[in-house]
């Protein structure tokens, strides 16, 4: 398909037309690629946040050292790392040189992934666990960089 798109758009007299069709096509692949896993079920109700003393993790459950984002000469980069043999955080642990202070729990309402990867589950939660309770609602800034380090917990089926 790709080819014949791009073949029509070299071969043709109107290359306005041609682009903005194949314009369409990139456009629909990028965005028809993201979004929910599951199609077909509806929301669940919204549940606001939760700030909890101890997470106990599911066998399923991944935890992520998250790095606060640092910019280089034309970058900028934050360091994600896979943590293991954790079965349970509370507040007082150190993780990764974390001293966790505080741990906020969101509930999905529905599943969603991004590039592959499920960051979503429905009927579950996913926490974040930091320094102090300012560091976790300022850990990432509007453009999406890591103005704090953090740990990320989910998914878990219960939290307490």
């Amino acid at each position: 398909m790709r080819s014949v798109v791009i073949t029509n758009f070299l071969a043709s007299r109107r290359p306005l037309s041609s682009l903005l069709l194949l314009l369409t096509v990139v456009v629909t692949s990028i965005f028809g690629s993201c979004g929910p896993v599951k199609k077909g079920q509806p929301d669940l109700p919204k549940r606001d946040d939760v700030w909890v003393s101890t997470l106990v993790l599911d066998a399923d459950s991944t935890v992520r050292y998250v790095g606060k984002t640092k910019t280089h000469v034309i970058i900028s980069t934050s360091k994600v790392k896979d943590l293991s043999g954790l079965q349970k955080i509370s507040i007082g642990d150190e993780v990764e040189g974390i001293r966790i202070g505080a741990i906020r729990c969101s509930f999905h309402k529905n599943d969603a992934s991004y590039g592959g990867e499920q960051f979503m589950w429905r009927g579950r939660w996913a926490c974040m666990a930091g320094r102090s309770k300012e560091e976790i609602e300022n850990a990432v800034g509007p453009s999406g960089d890591k103005r704090f380090d953090y740990v990320y917990v989910g998914p878990l089926s219960r939290i307490e």
